[in-house]
């Protein structure tokens, strides 16, 4: 197709889908641009289009200099929300999505979906969710209102995201959390907590209230942790101590708050400066805060080179970051400033962990 149609480029959403890997692999053997966009790293309302891939294969620097160099001809980072979060277009997207593939699976019967959970497994959980929004929130305020400095913060991931999956060394996050649990067990201050937050997108049947609970006993500190789904992350940020997470964009939302923050795997904010780059062992100690001028410097580099305005959780801003991202991709200025050739410099840091 790509040579009857003498495509040119080829435009994904999020490239280490199983589907998405082969269209890519056939385009880079036929010398074709790839383009791969994923929710902004930038939040909420930002959009990211980037060439190669995402994450781990960014092409966006980690060098603090060249950083630097970028966002000295960028304009400053509107944080105001544009482009407001309309719930009811999410729940109707992915309904009409789901459902067909599940009511008229029997028409593509070798097709497999990317996630990890039957679509009604999600929706069930989704129902529960709402319906505990104002208990879980209780009981995340009174854990919030008796906890006391010094505290560090867990961030947690969706186990069917494929920062996980496919971009860090970890099998799932139940992983990450036992490593993290016993790393701070040996090496936290004796007087610190540890509080494990649970992703607001965690559809999966993992009962958390559970498992966390069952892996701080294991590493010798269930009374030095708490697990708690509510609440936002500005929350927690506050008056923690420090952040850990295995890759998730929480961790922007630590360094914003001036938080040292530790990185169990490759990151887009995994830059000397902002994040601490020994070991999580060393961390409990020896993290400092980020760089505020680094961090403001990164946000403008990153938001003129590899992010655009919108979102797909708003109509409006759905039309403004497809033309957006159209513009770039025409115009062949898709990672410019900075973020448009190889190696992708997060790649030795990724093969030293053994991912992929």
């Amino acid at each position: 197709m790509c040579e009857r149609h003498g495509i040119d480029t080829v435009l994904m959403h999020s490239e280490r889908r199983p589907y998405h890997l082969e269209a890519a692999a056939e385009a880079r053997a036929r010398g074709i641009t790839v383009c791969v966009t994923e929710l902004g790293y930038l939040r909420p309302d930002w959009m990211t289009i980037e060439l190669n891939g995402n994450s781990v294969d960014s092409l966006f620097p980690t060098d603090p200099d060249e950083i630097r160099a970028i966002a000295a001809n960028a304009p400053p980072v509107d944080t105001s929300v544009v482009y407001p979060r309309e719930p009811l277009l999410e729940t109707r997207d992915d309904l009409m999505n789901a459902l067909p593939n599940v009511f008229a699976g029997f028409l593509y019967p070798r097709y497999r979906q990317h996630g990890l959970y039957h679509p009604f497994v999600a929706y069930a959980r989704f129902l529960w969710r709402e319906g505990h929004k104002g208990s879980r929130d209780k009981a995340a305020a009174a854990v919030r209102k008796r906890l006391k400095p010094p505290f560090y913060l867990f961030a947690m991931q969706t186990d069917t995201d494929f920062q996980i999956r496919a971009n860090s060394q970890l099998e799932d996050t139940t992983e990450a959390l036992g490593l993290t649990f016993r790393s701070f067990a040996a090496h936290a201050p004796k007087d610190a907590r540890l509080v494990a937050k649970k992703h607001p997108g965690d559809l999966g049947p993992v009962d958390w209230t559970v498992r966390v609970p069952k892996l701080a006993a294991e590493a010798g500190i269930a009374d030095r942790v708490d697990f708690v789904d509510g609440l936002g992350m500005g929350v927690w940020c506050a008056d923690a101590a420090g952040m850990v997470t295995i890759n998730s964009s929480a961790g922007l939302d630590g360094l914003a708050a001036g938080l040292p923050t530790h990185t169990l795997s490759p990151s887009i904010y995994d830059v000397p400066g902002l994040v601490h780059q020994g070991t999580l062992d060393a961390f409990w100690t020896e993290a400092v805060a980020p760089d505020p001028a680094l961090f403001e410097a990164f946000r403008k580099a990153l938001a003129a080179s590899i992010q655009v305005r919108g979102t797909i959780y708003n109509r409006e801003g759905t039309t403004v970051s497809a033309n957006a991202i159209a513009d770039r991709v025409l115009a062949g200025t898709v990672g410019a400033p900075g973020a448009t050739n190889g190696p992708p410099p997060r790649h030795a840091r990724a093969k030293a962990l053994g991912i992929r």
